[in-house]
Parts: C-alpha cells; sequence; structure tokens
C-alpha cells in the first residue's frame, strides 16, 4: 500500500517556491540596473532617517490633485502644509530636496507681500526638482526681480486660477504670469472641471474659501494629516522597495506583456468643454489683471523631450494634437494682446534630442523637470520679454 508523503511534497513545492522567486528576484536587480535605479533611496526612506536623528516634524510635498475626486470634504485645500519643513522629491542623484513653506503653504522663502512679479502654475512654478537658488524664484533674483510662487505640484488650469483667486488678495504684485505646461494642463483639467468647489472659483465672481484664515488652516492639516496617515511610516513596504523585493519591475513586465495594447485615443484633447474652460480662465484673468492694471503674461513650458523630438507613432500622433491645442491657445492670446513665449519653440531651434539633457532632468530613467539651466535660461527668456 502506497502512503502520500505529504510532507515531502510540501518540501519540494516550498523549495521550488525559493527557487522561483530566487530567479525572479535577479531578473528584478537586471530590470532595476538597466534603469540606473537599483538600490534607490524613497522618500520615506529619508523622512524616517531625519526623524531618527531629528525630533522635529518633516512632511511629504501635497498637491490638491490628489482631493479632487473626494466629494465628501467642505473645504479643498489649495497648498501644503504651512511653514514647515517640506521633502519635495529625490533629484537626479536620488538626494532629497527640502524647502521651507511660508505661511500659506507655498514654496517661498518668506512670505513677502510686495513683489514684482506673481507666478501662478504646477510644479514647474513649485520648483521641481531643485533647490530654491535655482528656481524660478531663485532665478527672478539674479535679474533683481522680486517673485512669489502659488505653484503646486499637479495644478492643472483651473486649480491654478482657484489658487489664485483663493490668495490675490494678500499680495501686491506689478506683473502676473501664467506657466501652461501642455503635456498635462488639458489632461489635468478635464478632472479639475468635474469638482464643485473648482467650478465654484470659475462660475461665481466672489467665491473663495477663505483658506488664509486661521480656522480654515487648521482644518487644513488636520485634513492633511488624515490624507497622509501612516504613509510617513511604512519602513517595512519601503525596506521591500528600496531593496526590490516586491518586484515591482518584473510584475510591470508581466503586465505589459499580457496586457492588450490599444491605441491612445487622447480623448481629454478632443474635449471641446475642456477648451472652453481653459479659454474662459484665460479670460477671466486677463480681464481682472485690466481692471487692476496689472501685466498678464503667459509661458508655456516646455513639452518633454519624448514628445519635442517625436521618434514613435505614438508620440507624434500626441505631438500633433497637443500643437493643434497650443495654437488655438495662441490665437486667443494674440486676439487679446496677452504676450506670451513658448519655450518648446526656442529649445526646438537651439537644442536636439543629444543634448536636450543639458535643459532637462532625468531621473529614474524617465524625463523629469528642468535642469538649474534649463530654469536660466527660460527665465532669461521670460526677463526678456516682460522687458520690451
Amino acid at each position: 500500500m502506497n502512503f502520500i508523503n505529504y510532507k515531502k511534497i510540501f518540501k519540494v513545492f516550498f523549495i521550488n517556491i525559493l527557487l522561483l522567486y530566487f530567479f525572479l528576484y535577479l531578473f528584478e536587480i537586471f530590470l532595476n540596473y538597466n534603469k540606473s535605479q537599483l538600490f534607490q533611496k524613497t522618500r520615506l526612506y529619508f523622512l524616517n532617517k531625519k526623524l531618527e536623528k531629528d525630533s522635529s516634524k518633516i512632511y511629504l510635498n501635497f498637491g490638491s490633485y490628489k482631493l479632487i475626486d473626494r466629494t465628501n470634504i467642505k473645504d479643498l485645500p489649495l497648498s501644503g502644509y504651512d511653514q514647515a519643513k517640506i521633502l519635495l522629491c529625490m533629484d537626479e542623484n536620488n538626494k532629497p530636496v527640502y524647502f521651507n513653506s511660508d505661511l500659506n503653504g507655498f514654496n517661498n522663502e518668506i512670505y513677502q507681500k510686495n513683489n514684482d512679479i506673481l507666478l501662478i502654475g504646477d510644479s514647474y512654478v513649485q520648483g521641481m526638482c531643485v533647490k530654491n537658488s535655482e528656481n524660478f524664484n531663485g532665478q527672478f533674483k539674479k535679474f533683481n526681480f522680486n517673485t512669489t510662487s502659488l505653484g503646486v505640484a499637479g495644478n492643472g488650469p483651473l486649480l491654478e486660477y482657484s489658487t489664485f483667486k483663493e490668495y490675490k488678495s494678500i499680495y501686491e504684485y506689478k506683473k502676473l504670469i501664467l506657466f501652461i505646461t501642455p503635456d498635462n494642463d488639458f489632461y489635468d483639467l478635464s478632472n479639475e472641471m468635474n469638482n464643485k468647489i473648482l467650478i465654484n472659483y470659475l462660475s461665481n465672481q466672489n467665491f473663495v474659501q477663505n483658506l488664509s484664515n486661521y480656522e480654515k488652516k487648521k482644518k487644513k492639516e488636520k485634513l492633511l494629516d488624515e490624507y497622509f496617515g501612516n504613509k510617513t511610516q511604512r519602513f517595512a513596504n519601503d525596506l521591500l522597495s528600496i531593496y526590490h523585493f516586491n518586484l515591482k519591475e518584473v510584475g510591470n513586465v508581466f503586465e505589459n506583456l499580457f496586457s492588450k495594447k490599444r491605441e491612445k485615443e487622447y480623448l481629454y484633447l478632443q474635449n471641446k468643454k475642456v477648451d472652453k474652460i481653459f479659454f474662459e480662465i484665460i479670460n477671466n484673468l486677463n480681464n481682472y489683471l485690466k481692471k487692476q492694471h496689472i501685466d498678464f503674461y503667459v509661458v508655456f513650458n516646455s513639452i518633454t523631450p519624448n514628445i519635442l523630438y517625436p521618434s514613435s507613432h505614438e508620440s507624434k500622433k500626441y505631438r500633433k494634437l497637443l500643437d493643434f491645442k497650443i495654437l488655438k491657445i495662441k490665437e486667443l492670446l494674440d486676439k487679446n494682446q496677452i504676450k506670451y513665449i513658448d519655450y518648446s519653440e526656442y529649445l526646438s531651434k537651439n537644442y536636439n534630442y543629444e543634448n536636450i539633457d543639458l535643459i532637462f532632468k532625468r531621473i529614474n530613467n524617465k524625463w523629469d523637470h528642468y535642469t538649474e539651466k534649463g530654469y536660466f535660461i527660460l527665465t532669461k527668456k521670460i526677463v526678456e520679454l516682460i522687458s520690451n
């Protein structure tokens, strides 16, 4: 009579599982090595390291877009933690970049009421991922301009307009610059226009949330604490990520291998409602600033190099759609005699794919934000524009 040796079967099965994981882990190491992201530290790693040495609180950077899908919140924060040390990002050398937020949670060294220029935009205006001496505030100082940035990572046109309306009364400024990021602004707006609070900023001339008063500031801090929760203390998950035990890249390979590849349709670039709201935002800004005798300028951030120099069918299709949308905005600006600059045009004439890394950083093997030189050149072009 034959007896089934379950113990032996389990042992063989367990050994095979270990061997499979071992070979998958080697594959994971290989993939991360090829992407130049082997054993890279995360923001959470440095957050925990700082806490071990210093008891003072450090916070992660916050973007309002993370909450726009929530229908149960009465107040929508438009900035991060106030007067706090913020871990902004990890730079191209896998080093953390910090900034000290001002009294309203923006990336300004101090709150200054009187400014030459007020800057509104997204992560480029916030200064991702450079030191404060290298971001737009720092670059404009080199040309003797005092600026305040109301930029927040992840902001699209409606969040930017809402932020301006919410905080404009606490600043004085002679010029305002709206930064448009074509790569993602249309997509961001397609999401933002579904948020009732944000739409109120557009449809109701007098609507504000009064986020700068003390009670609202405390509510914002509580909401951000609830959002981040224990995310800053997930040491085990962070460990798995740093040393690649979670097999993330292997999982991505299998997902891409077995998922059906469909051509992207970019419906948000064909949505007339998105265009209408985008134009309305520009017109509202222009009309308000005219009444206040404040000069209004628009800066088109450069599209990222993989789109600026398209090589694949997909990137060429996307570039064509973006060019059409940018053209329509430029026609509106020309009609209203609003001066603008398009950084993509300048870079296309003066750089190519081989040397564009002088202007754009690569982080985790992907094109990211501007280098210090990229910020400087664009600032210089802006100064030329507003000085004419």
